[in-house]
C-alpha cells in the first residue's frame, strides 16, 4: 500500500470512529431575531400622558441632551463634566476598547490561520578522504563546505466545523454588548447628575422656606412672651411658642446635611473629591422647572433605544454563538502542516548550490471518547443560552414597566402639587385670621400654633413634591432610553 493510500485509510477510520463517538449535534440556535420581531404592546398604557407631556406650547421637543430643558447653565455644566471625567464611564470605555481588540484577534484568526516559524542556521563542516591524508595530498585532500539554510513551517488548520466563525460571532455580541453597557452607564450618568443636582435646589428651597418659619414663630414668640410679661397670657403659650420655634429649628440641620452630601456626591460623579464643587453650589439656587416637551415615543421605539435591551439581546447572540463553539468540539479537526527549507551549499570554491526542499501533511485530530466531557459542555452551554433569552424576554417587560411606572408617577405629582398648591393659599390665610384673632384675644396661642404648624407643613409638602416631579421628568428620559 502506498504512503498516500495509507493516510487516506487511518483518516476514513477517525472520520467514521468520530460518527460513531457522538450523534451529530443540533444547529446552533437563531440568535439573530431583532428587537423588531419580539412582542410588545403598540402602545403604552398611560400613552394619553406621555402625549400630554409632549405638548408643550413654543417650546420644542428635548433631544439627545435632554437636560438642558431645564434651562439651567449650572446643571449643564455638571452633566458635562461627569460625562467627561466620569470613572464608570472610562471604565467602560476601556471594555469596549478591549472587546474590539478581543473581536479583531478573533477575525484574524478566522482569516489567517498560520503559524509561522523560521530560522536561519548556518554551518562549516571538514570532511577528508582518509583520516591520514595531507591537505596538499593529490586526490586526497580536505573538502570545506559550507551550508546555509533557511526553513519556515507552516500549520494551517482547517475549520470544517465553524468553531473559529462561532468564536467571532460570542466576540461581535461580546463588542455590541459591552458598547450597550457604555451606552446604558452614560444614561445613568445624566440622569444621577441631574437627580442629584434637582434634589440639592429643592433641599435649598425647603431650607430657605424652613427658616422663614423659625423666623415666623419667633416673632409669634416674642409676641407672647408681651403678652405673658403684661399678664394678659399664661406661661403655658410661651413654653407651647418656644416647643414650637425649636421643633422648627431642629429641622434645618438635616436639610443642611442632605445638601452637602449632594455637594460630595455631584463632585464624584464628575471624578473629583468632594469639597470641589462647594463653592459652586453654596449660593442658593431656584429649582429649576422643565420647559421642553417630551417625545411621545411608542412602545417599539423604547425597546430599540433602550442600551439594557440591547445589551441582553447581545447576551443571548453570544450564548448562542458558545453553543456553536461547544457543537464544533464533535467534530475532528484537520491541521495541514507544511515546511520548506531553503538554502545553498558551497564546496571549496566551486559556486553555491541552491536547495529546495519541501513537504506537505496532514494531521486529523479527534477524540474518539471523553466520558461524556463534549455533551456536558453542550448542555451547559444550552443551558446558559436558555437563561440568556429568559433574561431577554424579561428585560422587555420590565422597559414597559419602567415606562409605565415612571408615567403613573409623573401624573400622580402633577396631582399632588395641584392639591398642595391649593392647601398652602388656604392654610396661609388660616394661619393669618388666627393671628390676627389672637392678638385681639378672640381665640387661644394652641389655635395659632396650629394654624402655624399646617401652614408650614404645607409648605414644605409643596416644595417636596416639586423637587419631586422634576427628578422624576430626568427618571423618564432614562425610562425612554434618551441617550445624552
Amino acid at each position: 500500500m502506498s504512503r498516500f493510500k495509507a493516510v487516506a485509510t487511518l483518516a476514513g477510520s477517525m472520520l467514521v470512529l468520530s460518527a460513531c463517538a457522538s450523534v451529530p449535534p443540533e444547529q446552533v440556535p437563531d440568535h439573530t431575531s431583532p428587537v423588531q420581531s419580539a412582542p410588545s404592546p403598540d402602545l403604552f398604557v398611560a400613552q394619553d400622558i406621555l402625549q400630554n407631556l409632549s405638548r408643550v406650547t413654543d417650546a420644542g421637543l428635548a433631544g439627545a441632551r435632554w437636560w438642558e430643558g431645564f434651562n439651567d447653565p449650572i446643571l449643564d455644566q455638571l452633566i458635562q463634566n461627569s460625562l467627561e471625567s466620569n470613572f464608570k464611564i472610562a471604565a467602560a470605555a476601556a471594555s469596549v476598547r478591549e472587546a474590539k481588540a478581543i473581536l479583531a484577534l478573533s477575525d484574524t484568526g478566522n482569516s489567517l490561520l498560520v503559524e509561522l516559524d523560521a530560522q536561519l542556521s548556518g554551518q562549516k563542516t571538514d570532511r577528508s578522504n582518509s583520516g591520514t591524508s595531507s591537505p596538499n595530498a593529490a586526490g586526497g585532500g580536505n573538502r570545506n563546505e559550507r551550508n546555509a539554510i533557511i526553513g519556515l513551517g507552516f500549520v494551517l488548520p482547517v475549520d470544517f466545523a465553524g468553531r473559529v466563525g462561532q468564536e467571532v460571532r460570542a466576540a461581535a455580541a461580546n463588542l455590541m454588548a459591552v458598547q450597550a453597557g457604555l451606552r446604558a452607564q452614560i444614561i445613568s450618568t445624566s440622569t444621577e447628575v441631574a437627580q442629584e443636582y434637582l434634589r440639592l435646589r429643592g433641599n435649598q428651597k425647603q431650607l430657605g422656606m424652613l427658616r422663614d418659619s423659625v423666623d415666623l414663630q419667633e416673632k409669634t414668640l416674642a409676641i407672647v412672651k408681651a403678652r405673658f410679661e403684661s399678664g394678659l397670657s399664661p406661661e403655658l403659650d410661651v413654653r407651647r411658642a418656644e416647643t414650637s420655634v425649636e421643633t422648627l429649628r431642629a429641622s434645618i440641620a438635616p436639610l443642611e446635611q442632605a445638601l452637602r452630601r449632594s455637594m460630595h456626591q455631584l463632585a464624584t460623579q464628575a471624578g473629583q473629591f468632594p469639597g470641589v464643587y462647594d463653592a459652586l453650589l453654596t449660593p442658593v439656587g431656584d429649582l429649576p422647572r422643565y420647559g421642553l416637551g417630551i417625545p411621545a415615543r411608542l412602545p417599539l421605539q423604547v425597546l430599540q433605544a433602550r442600551p439594557d435591551v440591547q445589551l441582553a439581546q447581545a447576551r443571548f447572540a453570544q450564548a448562542a454563538a458558545e453553543v456553536g463553539v461547544a457543537q464544533a468540539d464533535f467534530y475532528p479537526s484537520i491541521d495541514l502542516m507544511a515546511n520548506i527549507q531553503i538554502g545553498s551549499s558551497a564546496l571549496n570554491s566551486n559556486p553555491a548550490t541552491g536547495i529546495l526542499i519541501a513537504s506537505l501533511s496532514a494531521l486529523l485530530n479527534q477524540v474518539v471518547y471523553d466520558g461524556g466531557a463534549r455533551d456536558a459542555r453542550l448542555d451547559a452551554a444550552k443551558a446558559r443560552a436558555d437563561v440568556a433569552l429568559a433574561d431577554y424576554e424579561q428585560v422587555l417587560r420590565a422597559v414597559t414597566l419602567d415606562v409605565e411606572n415612571a408615567l403613573l408617577a409623573i401624573k400622580a405629582s402633577t396631582s399632588r402639587q395641584t392639591a398642595l398648591g391649593k392647601a398652602v393659599v388656604s392654610s396661609k390665610r388660616s394661619f393669618e385670621q388666627a393671628d390676627a384673632l389672637y392678638q385681639l384675644g378672640l381665640v387661644s396661642f394652641l389655635d395659632v400654633v396650629d394654624a402655624q404648624r399646617v401652614y408650614a407643613n404645607a409648605e414644605q409638602a409643596l416644595a417636596t413634591e416639586q423637587t419631586s416631579y422634576a427628578t422624576l421628568i430626568a427618571s423618564l428620559f432614562r425610562a425612554l432610553g434618551v441617550q445624552g
